[in-house]
């Protein structure tokens, strides 16, 4: 039965799902690559049609990857009250100039049509990017991320670059999603336990961030700790000591991969250029 209280259960991030699709088939660089493209282009697009390629991009990865888009709904509607917020702060600290047009002006503050349509667009963008997010991590598995991050980033080590340190630190925060869920849920039972109000009354985005405020600071507290701990214990275990690092399974790209990341890149520069024109 679902509880307010079970983030874990409802937490999708670092949750991978295997399938015997196409997609998953690919391989874990391109899949990167192909994301990486995309969350670029979701980012820098300013257009409602940019924004629109993107979305149905999104979803046919979700299509061809055969990954259920209920779960992913769930953690929009979740980052949504935080979403609107961020939204409304835009528009009440957005300056309309003379050429445009007013919708509405409230204790003061005036809200042009202009500001509107970007809190709309910074709304759509912000759910483009968490499906993209869900898509990345239930698609590919922690260790083809640190595998995949290890082998494209593997020219930099000849600058110096700590490519071993980089790709453990993805690894680790793609396992501590789900060890933070854990850790706010049993934060919130132990504050309901003491009286703080975490009773569900309808949809209101304010009163839920205020519901979550409170959690932040043990979060951190605790996060701290277990990075502490285990920054200890990796030192103690004699962590990238060697200067060459082995692999048991190696990795080809296929003309298949290409394709993937050639489709990306032009989902990417189509999104980019519709900004530009329109």
């Amino acid at each position: 039965m679902s509880s307010r209280f079970e983030f874990l259960g409802n937490t999708s991030l670092g949750e991978y799902i295997p399938r015997d699709s196409w997609f998953h088939m690919r391989d874990p660089r391109a899949r990167l690559l192909a994301f990486v493209f995309l969350f670029s282009a979701a980012i820098f697009t300013g257009n409602i049609w940019g924004l629109l390629i993107g979305f149905l991009a999104v979803t046919a990865i979700f299509l061809i990857s055969n990954l259920p888009i209920r779960s992913t709904w769930k953690g929009i509607k979740k980052a949504l009250p935080f979403i609107i917020i961020i939204a409304i702060i835009q528009i009440l600290f957005s300056s309309p100039t003379q050429a445009d047009r007013l919708l509405f002006e409230l204790w003061g503050i005036s809200v042009s049509y202009q500001a509107a349509i970007d809190a709309g667009l910074l709304v759509f963008r912000f759910i483009i990017l968490i499906m993209l997010l869900n898509a990345l991590v239930m698609s590919i598995s922690t260790s083809q991320v640190t595998s995949g991050l290890f082998y494209l980033l593997k020219p930099f080590e000849k600058l110096g670059f700590p490519v071993n340190d980089l790709t453990m630190v993805a690894q680790i925060t793609l396992r501590y999603i789900p060890l933070v869920a854990e850790m706010a849920e049993k934060t919130a039972k132990a504050q309901a336990a003491r009286g703080g109000d975490w009773e569900q009354r309808g949809f209101n985005p304010i009163r839920q961030a205020k519901r979550v405020l409170p959690l932040i600071v043990p979060i951190l507290v605790n996060s701290l700790k277990r990075a502490e701990t285990m920054a200890l214990a990796m030192e103690s275990r004699g962590f990238n000591a060697a200067e060459t690092r082995s692999s048991l399974h190696r990795m080809n790209i296929t003309w298949q991969d290409w394709i993937l990341v050639s489709a990306a890149i032009a989902i990417s520069a189509l999104m980019i250029v519709v900004c530009v024109i329109c």
